[in-house]
């Protein structure tokens, strides 16, 4: 049986690196602020672990935002939230599903199993997004899972997915299970994703 701290090594062996929510996701299927308070704690304790080999670094990039890792040596800067929504999203997937190899090989954010993960922000045109999907996924085996999230309105993260539905009918018409997809704020409370005609799966 493995150890908490072991599991806690695991997924950020996975993800790269990680920040205390990304964690707590993981090991509790959930976040808040207590839970915040108690996974910062534990990251800092790993810090100081004699053995070296087991003993966790901290890193920093040039925004001064700072995350938990076993070997990386940098953070991105202009993409850091979006990549730390990224591991909230596989936090919690895999929180619910069990422990899976995690690859962030593009053109995905991030793929488990045959799900290839896309957490949009809401930046690209419908031309773009069709484009995408047609570009890098058009003949791919797998799924596609767009998790929509809108920092400062949560509720536009519903019409975000449907636009992209929308799109996924119009490139795979006989494939509805294709690109499934979840508004991120829902995603992160329920692990719940769905199919175009509103299927979970």
């Amino acid at each position: 049986m493995a150890t908490k701290r072991n599991l806690i090594r695991w997924f950020i062996q996975e993800v790269q690196w990680a920040v205390p929510r990304n964690v707590s996701f993981f090991m509790e299927g959930r976040c808040d602020d207590t839970l915040l308070r108690v996974y910062s704690s534990e990251l800092s304790e790993m810090l100081k672990g004699k053995d070296s080999s087991l003993r966790l670094k901290r890193i920093k990039n040039q925004d001064g935002k700072l995350a938990y890792t076993m070997a990386a040596n940098t953070l991105p800067t202009f993409l850091f939230n979006h990549d730390v929504c990224v591991r909230d999203v596989v936090g919690k997937f895999l929180h619910d599903r069990g422990l899976q190899y995690v690859s962030f090989r593009r053109p995905a954010d991030a793929t488990i199993l045959h799900y290839c993960f896309e957490l949009d922000n809401g930046h690209m045109t419908d031309s773009q997004l069709e484009e995408k999907l047609r570009k890098h996924y058009m003949g791919t085996r797998g799924q596609i899972v767009f998790i929509m999230r809108h920092r400062e309105f949560p509720h536009l993260e519903a019409h975000r997915l449907q636009k992209v539905f929308n799109i996924s009918a119009k490139v795979f018409p006989e494939m509805p299970n294709k690109v499934l997809g979840a508004c991120y704020t829902q995603f992160v409370e329920n692990g719940i994703i769905y199919n175009r005609k509103g299927k979970a799966m």
